[in-house]
């Protein structure tokens, strides 16, 4: 009884740590520029808990979805399995947040600005 108790909670706390809600707009960049870029890459790099991360390919102003690419391969690899971190961007009271898709979770992105999408 003890264990589906346990079980009970824990996916209770899991839950709780997808922070997506039904306000939450799909949304994109307002502008691309450099300021915006660097702000959006210190957001995800927080969120990924690095020093600094590198942006995929694509036109942030026409596209919710951020890719993260994995870290180059090292001097001694010859190929990798590792797969981009995507994120969503969203607009959650006016406020341009990162949803993280394998996760759920909710990252704050000062400095960026959104616009809904579409």
């Amino acid at each position: 009884m003890d264990r589906i108790a346990a079980a009970l909670v824990a996916a209770a706390a899991m839950l709780a740590g997808c922070t997506t809600t039904a306000a939450d707009r799909k949304a994109t960049l307002v502008q691309a520029d450099a300021e915006t870029i660097a702000a959006l890459s210190a957001g995800l790099a927080r969120a990924m808990g690095k020093a600094s991360v590198k942006l995929g390919p694509g036109d942030l102003t026409a596209m919710s979805e951020v890719a993260v690419l994995p870290p180059p391969l090292g001097p001694h690899e010859t190929r990798s399995l590792a797969e981009p971190t995507v994120f969503t961007l969203v607009l959650r009271g006016g406020a341009c947040v990162a949803i993280r898709q394998d996760d759920g979770v909710a990252h704050p992105l000062p400095g960026v600005r959104c616009k809904p999408a579409g």
